[in-house]
């Protein structure tokens, strides 16, 4: 049983079971300089036309729902879906969708998502209920409409999850969960999730593809992006391509400032060992991860491409940030896990001239994936960061 359910069966996504006491009023520092640390309308630069994403194909039917991730369709290909029926219930649940403000027309991009729920009674605690269909690799939706209005009454915010590039956009439910009051986006990344299948395009094209469900799926400003080892590398190519699509941006484990030869060398002698189940359950005990997890984690892994994977190391590897990051001027906040490699810590310098608004934190005790091993900890964090403007004060300024 997940550390995420009770004994009882319900869901320990609900608001009291991920708040952490410890985050006051009184332990908050000064919102970022510049209102609310958002920029102006005036300051963002003009934004860059955005490619059409891609159409993918997830199979409705029979579907289930590290340091960084893939989906791998139950039973293999003879189980997937006929494109016929992919299809009809690509175009069934298009139909079902809310209706969004008036925009520019955009090509249809297929989503798997929740529907939206009626809000709780006044009466009764709201819980979050989890995202609909059985969990596996490939099978979590990517669209996760609010389950209950927000405290002051004003429209849901977005929040965008990008997820690391061991792992797919399954990892962020215990976040899903906690955010009921957000509109909550979890895309799946190229060659990742249901989306295992294709071809790793580059970073720049992986952040044009996040950029185009942002600007397709959000109707109430910008969104909130929140990114993790490679989903924190992607999130930087999207503030530097499409900073007007980004309010505020959090990132954890993300190694700017490069990767040794050694550890390239060690990585791409792993790409042999990805197809081994136990070479996954190590790593998935590594990263903290409990027993449900572990399992997602293994079935994952086992399914990831290695061509991929190396066409990825060989883009993150050599480190760097990139062109035109200082285009944006809103809030920044950068996390490195206290027991994850010191790499990640190292690349703060770098993205702090790259960045100067942005804060730097150390999250004592925490691995990688730190958003399962600790999910009270870390929605904690992202919600005082993106909601107050700080640092939750169970972070760590670094070298303490």
């Amino acid at each position: 049983m997940s550390r995420h359910e009770d004994a009882s069966g319900g869901d320990a996504g609900a608001d009291e079971e991920f708040v952490d006491r410890s985050l006051s009023d009184e332990n908050t520092e000064p919102a970022p300089a510049g209102g609310e640390g958002k920029a102006s309308q005036a300051e963002k630069p003009a934004p860059q036309a955005i490619p059409k994403r891609a159409p993918k194909d997830i199979a409705k039917d029979e579907a289930k729902p590290s340091d960084e991730g893939t989906e791998v369709p139950a039973g293999g290909p003879a189980d997937q879906a006929s494109p016929e029926r992919q299809q009809q219930a690509h175009a069934k649940e298009r139909a079902a969708r809310p209706a969004k403000a008036p925009r520019q027309p955009r090509p249809a991009v297929p989503h798997t998502r929740t529907e939206p729920q009626a809000p709780a009674a006044p009466a009764a605690a709201p819980v979050p209920a989890k995202p609909a269909g059985p969990r596996d690799p490939g099978g979590y939706p990517e669209f996760h409409a609010p389950t209950r209005a927000r405290r002051d009454g004003k429209p849901a915010q977005t929040i965008v999850f990008l997820h690391g590039g061991n792992v797919a956009n399954w990892t962020w439910d215990p976040q899903v969960r906690a955010f009921g009051d957000y509109e909550v986006l979890t895309p799946h990344l190229p060659g990742f999730g249901a989306r295992s299948q294709e071809d790793w395009a580059g970073l720049d094209s992986a952040a044009d593809d996040v950029a185009a469900v942002i600007a397709d799926e959000v109707s109430n400003g910008g969104a909130h992006l929140v990114g993790l080892s490679l989903g924190g590398v992607v999130a930087l190519r999207v503030l530097a391509r499409h900073p007007e699509l980004v309010d505020s941006l959090l990132i954890s484990g993300v190694p700017a400032a490069g990767v040794s030869a050694s550890m390239r060398t060690m990585s791409r002698m792993q790409l042999r060992l990805f197809g081994s189940e136990w070479y996954w359950r190590f790593q998935a005990g590594a990263y903290g991860m409990v027993a449900d997890e572990k399992e997602l984690f293994t079935e994952h892994g086992t399914a990831l491409r290695a061509d991929n994977m190396r066409a990825i190391m060989d883009e993150v590897d050599p480190g760097g940030v990139p062109a035109r990051l200082g285009d944006y001027k809103g809030p920044v906040l950068v996390i490195a896990g206290g027991k994850e490699p010191k790499l990640v810590a190292k690349s703060f310098p770098a993205l702090a001239r790259a960045l100067p608004q942005a804060r730097f934190r150390t999250a004592a005790g925490m691995h990688h994936q730190w958003n399962i091993e600790d999910p009270i900890l870390f929605n904690a964090t992202v919600r005082a960061w993106i909601e107050k403007g700080t640092a939750h004060p169970r972070l760590q300024e670094p070298g303490q």
